[in-house]
């Protein structure tokens, strides 16, 4: 999963979809070339809405994984799971989250924000760590900051990181592994009324400014 995301250089983040949209959106995002993306459970048919995101990828033989975030607890992580989840995205460090993934061999992404909430998700087994909310606690000034004693920190930012070229470029120069991103790709608006067209071209526009800020 690591080589995944660091080839890939980003993480996209959808939540708060129907079943409709969500088939539309792993959909474009697999024929766009995007390995992996993100939905967060934040709603009360979350569990719905992902058991048909992988019913329809498992149908159309789509190439694509699907993470599942804003995971709190360790039932829900069971739960997405056994529905077919390939990774475990949480805004926190839980040690019985953390335990249950690597016991399960799922890949786990926990979040932190200082630099001791990171090394510790680190000692727990977390290879990639979610800097969360990135922009909140320093933004990329922060991730350069502490990579200087830490070289070999794995950090994904989420949470301000947008499509302006200045704010890609002042995270990779930083020295993240990827990026999480969420609303500043598809807005709410957007979402209520996303097509495969528009879909397929956002991805492919995401897809297309990752490469050229980070060549």
């Amino acid at each position: 999963m690591y080589s995944i995301l660091k080839t890939q250089g980003v993480l996209p983040l959808v939540t708060q979809i129907n079943i409709e949209t969500a088939q539309i959106i792993v959909r474009s995002a697999a024929d766009a070339g995007i390995k992996i993306i993100e939905f967060a459970a934040r709603s009360n048919d979350s569990k719905e809405v992902f058991s048909q995101m992988v019913n329809f990828k498992k149908a159309n033989n789509l190439n694509i994984k699907i993470a599942v975030g804003s995971i709190l607890t360790i039932e829900d992580a069971e739960t997405y799971h056994k529905l077919g989840a390939d990774c475990i995205v949480c805004p926190h460090t839980d040690l019985e989250i953390g335990n249950y993934c690597i016991k399960n061999n799922i890949y786990w992404i926990p979040g932190a924000a200082t630099l001791n909430e990171i090394l510790y998700a680190n000692k727990q087994g977390a290879e990639i760590v979610k800097l969360f909310p990135a922009d909140k606690i320093g933004g990329p000034g922060y991730v350069k900051a502490i990579k200087a004693p830490f070289p070999n920190l794995k950090i994904m930012p989420t949470g301000g990181v947008t499509l302006e070229e200045s704010n890609l470029k002042s995270w990779f120069k930083s020295g993240v592994v990827c990026v999480g991103i969420g609303s500043n790709l598809f807005s709410k608006e957007m979402l209520q009324h996303l097509t495969y067209d528009q879909s397929l071209e956002a991805f492919q526009n995401l897809i297309e400014i990752i490469e050229k800020i980070r060549n």
